[in-house]
């Protein structure tokens, strides 16, 4: 796919991305938080800490108020590498929506709406 071939190019799966992206946006969370967030288990969010850890770009740090629960965060780095997938991801979807026409555009949005209107959002 080629948006998880573009974002192959920062040296971290599409998963470790999001978990980047979340902890960028959202701030640090409690693993246990991250894990339901990304709809992953505890043992798969444990895995990708370990990686995002290994490459510097997050960190874990005990809870301030209760020393068992442990709290990831994202380093500058981290914050580094998802401004530069930010970056490759919006020029994939340039690419992807340059050779599709404005009729073809709204019928995807009136599509996406209707699926959203289905499940009640």
């Amino acid at each position: 796919m080629l948006t998880e071939r573009s974002i192959s190019e920062l040296g971290i799966s599409i998963g470790e991305f999001g978990v980047l992206v979340s902890l960028s946006e959202h701030g640090p969370q409690l693993m246990v938080d991250l894990a339901k967030n990304q709809a992953i288990t505890q043992a798969a969010i444990t895995g990708i800490i370990d990686k995002l850890e290994e490459l510097g770009l997050a960190r874990r740090e005990p809870s301030k108020t209760d020393k068992r629960k442990v709290r990831a965060s994202i380093t500058e780095k981290g914050e580094e590498r998802v401004g530069v997938g930010m970056r490759l991801y919006k020029n994939f979807v340039e690419n992807a929506t340059r050779r599709t026409s404005l009729r073809d555009m709204n019928f995807v949005l009136k599509f996406l709406d209707g699926m959203l209107e289905a499940a009640g959002k």
